[in-house]
């Protein structure tokens, strides 16, 4: 997955979702879309607000799932460094 994100001047984030046809068909990137935006929805709160993101599926996301996806997005947030730090609970 690609990641596009541009400072907006708003106090939250706002997330779109696209796949190209090189991902597939209309049903492969409509999976591809709905799976982008559960991981998103799961990581929302940890994402600082302020910024336009737009996240474009791959061709290598036809054969993944959920459980791959999440991490994989964690991941281009951190590289990104738009993910409020976890905080430990003792």
């Amino acid at each position: 997955m690609v990641l596009v994100a541009h400072p907006n001047q708003l106090d939250k984030t706002r997330i779109g979702v696209s796949a190209g046809k090189s991902v597939g068909n209309a049903v492969v990137r409509n999976r591809a879309k709905r799976l982008l935006r559960a991981a998103a929805q799961s990581l929302y709160n940890r994402i600082h607000p302020g910024w336009d993101l737009v996240i474009i599926a791959r061709e290598p996301m036809k054969n993944s799932n959920l459980h791959e996806t999440s991490p994989a997005m964690e991941l281009l947030l951190k590289r990104a460094r738009l993910l409020k730090e976890v905080e430990a609970s003792h």
